[in-house]
């Protein structure tokens, strides 16, 4: 997997079919040149995602906004002012490319103001040393080396809303000791928030039930989530899934990440502040590995969801499992499942809760209905192991 290097490049020509061996070289070397005309469009989009970008490209003259008709070097001024104003949130490297002879060929008072270099555009030795120095600059930057040391993470997460590798980013930058004070309300909402977001993907390739999901905009609840995705009966839907999506450990770790948060329902309705099991702990324990612990947990459940929603992504197969609960008058609830066996003594035999619980089938039920090996029967379990209500489907 190829280590990628996300450049904000600013050139009103960025787009002209003369740049194109430049971008081609660019890409050659693992670079993508996200291109923009104009100084304002350009740093809208680096506010909104600060994280995605690793290093900034400017022209020597450019245009100012959407609306100016003319270039000038306004644009590069207000571009390094913009790239200084930004340093307590994130120190960007930058870099001037230009195939003006008044930037390249003379003293420029800009360029000597910032002790800058201005690459020639029409050099092929200038232009390959400056994509070498983007690389080397780049990798000084913290963020670049946590996306590069954790790939597969970050490829996972160019799906998600930006937010979400901001949130990560933060937390590999306190397990590095750079900063390891988290506030739990804020975090662990971040982490319910991506949960959130997962179990919304889950519902697009119908792995999970709509009920689950408030399709119209709504709350995601994440216990009934979990609970169908795990192959469990939902707690208030009466919905359930006939294939278990999860493996066994990210079940555990969903539903410990669903439980520490104290994400008992909805994701936006939880003050941490008033989780008894929270405090308690905070009082003994006040540091940030919880936070962490949950993360790593994240981490790989975002992983295993990338790779397993690609392999089974027919929608309309998946919501073919979905089973509404039904229960008799009594409240019990119907189940169904295959006879695994019938022994001598007539006696007959089913397993309910993901294989876990034997259910006996009397013999008189067995002899009524003509029962066999892999026949699928339905029926309610009341107060004992034992068989009740059978149909023969």
């Amino acid at each position: 997997m190829s280590k990628i290097y996300n450049v904000l490049w600013i050139d009103d020509e960025h787009d002209h079919p003369e740049m194109e061996p430049f971008i081609i070289q660019a890409e050659t070397m693992d670079i993508t040149l996200n291109g923009y005309s104009n100084f304002r469009e350009g740093f809208i989009a680096l506010n909104s995602n600060l994280n995605h970008y690793d290093v900034i490209l400017l022209d020597a003259l450019f245009l100012e906004d959407e609306k100016s008709e003319t270039v000038s070097k306004k644009g590069l001024g207000a571009s390094i002012a913009k790239i200084n104003e930004l340093k307590n949130k994130k120190s960007f490297p930058y870099f001037v490319l230009s195939g003006q002879p008044t930037f390249t060929d003379k003293e420029n008072d800009i360029i000597e103001a910032n002790n800058l270099r201005c690459f020639n555009k029409k050099n092929p030795e200038d232009v390959k040393e400056l994509l070498v120095n983007i690389k080397k600059e780049a990798d000084t930057q913290i963020d670049l080396q946590i996306k590069h040391e954790n790939q597969l993470l970050f490829e996972v997460l160019n799906g998600y809303p930006d937010s979400t590798r901001d949130t990560f980013i933060s937390i590999f930058k306190g397990l590095k000791g750079i900063n390891n004070q988290f506030d739990d309300q804020l975090y662990f909402t971040q982490l319910r928030i991506i949960l959130e977001t997962l179990f919304r993907r889950a519902n697009a390739f119908g792995l999970l039930h709509d009920k689950c999901v408030e399709v119209n905009g709504g709350n995601v609840n994440l216990t009934e989530s979990y609970l169908f995705l795990s192959g469990l009966d939902t707690n208030h839907f009466k919905v359930n899934c006939s294939v278990t999506h999860f493996p066994k450990l990210i079940a555990n770790n969903v539903k410990n990440i669903v439980h520490t948060t104290g994400a008992a329902s909805h994701t936006s309705v939880v003050d941490i502040t008033q989780n008894i099991h929270i405090q308690a702990y905070r009082k003994d324990v006040n540091t940030p590995y919880l936070l962490y612990s949950l993360a790593l947990q994240l981490m790989d459940v975002l992983i295993w969801f990338d790779g397993y929603s690609k392999e089974n992504n027919d929608i309309a197969t998946n919501q073919s499992y979905w089973q509404d609960i039904e229960y008799d008058g009594d409240g019990n609830k119907f189940e169904i499942a295959e006879i695994i066996k019938i022994a001598a003594n007539g006696w007959a035999s089913v397993f309910v809760n993901n294989g876990i619980k034997s259910i006996s089938v009397f013999k008189g039920d067995v002899a009524t209905h003509n029962l066999k090996v892999s026949d699928r029967v339905k029926f309610t379990v009341k107060d004992s192991s034992v068989a009740q209500n059978i149909t023969k489907l």
